[in-house]
């Protein structure tokens, strides 16, 4: 059978279409045919484990000691299972010393990697010549390697989840189906990057007496949430009728005095507390206001220098926008109705900015910010408060700094 012009072999560790044997009476079964199927169910099973339950540690893996030698380290990690970034386990059968070469600085960060090993050489019959080996390995064992960087990792891996405003009227359905799509646009848009596929577990630091210590404010080691852990959260939530946020129980009301001296003394402190928090209130606001123009020139210069050489006029217009975000920055920020003028003025730049970058850009990442626009515009005709035209813009520039720019190849001559 003719092979498919559409299957492609893929770059080991993105996606790919799964090929499998097919049987038939008197087909000849020869060691390719045997990898073949070996490689079907093993790329099938880490695709689902890398895209559906994710990478991190499952169980285990804790280390239990770091100690110097003449020649280096030797960590003891415990015994435990991790998942890699192409979705392969990593299986760690026993409590397990290795040996890493010294280090030349005071901190780093261990991890630990894939890695396969073969074993029991057997010899090679002579096939009429169609093999040189005369002796290769009968079994290859999926093992482990520990590494380290020179360096805390202090970086966050966590995926941020933006969650949908929410109006009183709206129903469960309406909130998954936003809620879903605004991760899926942010995190599942393209395929995500396996470069380094080693496991993190943690960054340690040399006392001033040699013995090393765990750092305490680096990042947190990566876990695996399985169904379990998400089951019993979702069983908890649901079971505790009395506090399920686990909020913190507000104070008991204060006794309402009984004569009216008092009650005139206590309308007094808090008219005068209400005063206070207005003024908080009002100066809360023009410090969002302040801070959105602020971040909105910011993100709208760098997007002007990405782009200017694949089209002057787009980024003409992202300099203005940035322009416009830091012109007369105070009397903006007077009061929210200048407030609300000035983005009606920006909304039609950023609009212009979206038609001027089709052929720019990628198109998943220009379909992200034209989204951001359309929300912001909505928010706008609908009068939404300064916090929730704040959001709004916030995701504008998130999404203008995501803007991937096409870059021409020129062919050599």
């Amino acid at each position: 059978m003719a092979q498919d012009p559409d299957h492609s072999d893929g770059e080991r560790g993105g996606l790919s279409q799964f090929r499998k044997n097919r049987f038939f009476s008197g087909k000849l079964m020869t060691p390719r045919d045997m990898e073949a199927d070996q490689e079907y169910h093993a790329e099938r099973l880490h695709t689902l484990a890398r895209f559906v339950v994710g990478s991190g540690i499952v169980h285990g893996l804790a280390v239990r000691s770091i100690n110097e030698t003449d020649d280096g380290l030797e960590v003891t990690i415990e015994p435990g299972l991790a998942l890699d970034g192409r979705g392969r386990p990593i299986v760690v059968e026993q409590v397990t010393t290795k040996s890493l070469p010294r280090p030349s600085s005071e901190e780093i960060s261990l991890s630990i990697q894939y890695d396969e090993v073969s074993m029991e050489t057997v010899p090679v019959p002579n096939t009429d010549d169609a093999v040189d080996a005369e002796s290769t390995s009968n079994r290859i064992v999926e093992v482990f390697e520990l590494a380290y960087q020179e360096a805390t990792d202090d970086g966050s891996r966590f995926r941020d989840v933006d969650v949908p405003s929410v109006e009183t009227d709206t129903d469960a359905e309406t909130v998954r189906e936003r809620l879903l799509k605004r991760y899926h646009d942010e995190h599942r848009s393209s395929i995500p990057s396996d470069a380094d596929t080693a496991v993190f577990l943690g960054s340690f630091e040399r006392t001033p007496d040699g013995v090393w210590t765990e750092v305490d404010d680096s990042a947190p080691r990566e876990f695996v949430y399985d169904h379990e852990l998400l089951f019993e959260a979702i069983i908890d939530h649901i079971t505790d009728t009395d506090n399920p946020h686990r909020t913190p129980i507000e104070r008991e009301p204060p006794d309402i005095p009984d004569d009216i001296g008092a009650i005139t003394d206590r309308l007094d402190a808090l008219e005068t507390e209400l005063g206070g928090l207005k003024r908080d209130q009002t100066a809360l606001t023009r410090y969002i206001m302040r801070k959105t123009l602020k971040d909105r020139a910011r993100f709208f210069d760098a997007l002007a220098d990405r782009i200017e050489q694949q089209t002057s006029e787009g980024g003409r217009l992202a300099r203005e926008i940035a322009a416009i975000s830091r012109a007369d920055g105070e009397r903006i920020c007077e009061n929210e109705e200048a407030y609300r003028h000035h983005l009606q003025q920006v909304l039609e730049h950023l609009i212009a900015l979206g038609d001027d970058l089709e052929g720019a850009t990628t198109e998943g990442s220009l379909e992200r910010y034209l989204e951001s626009v359309s929300e912001l515009q909505a928010a706008l005709e609908a009068d939404d408060s300064v916090l929730e035209l704040a959001e709004a813009q916030d995701r504008v520039c998130e999404a203008a700094d995501s803007l991937e720019v096409l870059v021409e190849i020129v062919p050599d001559e």
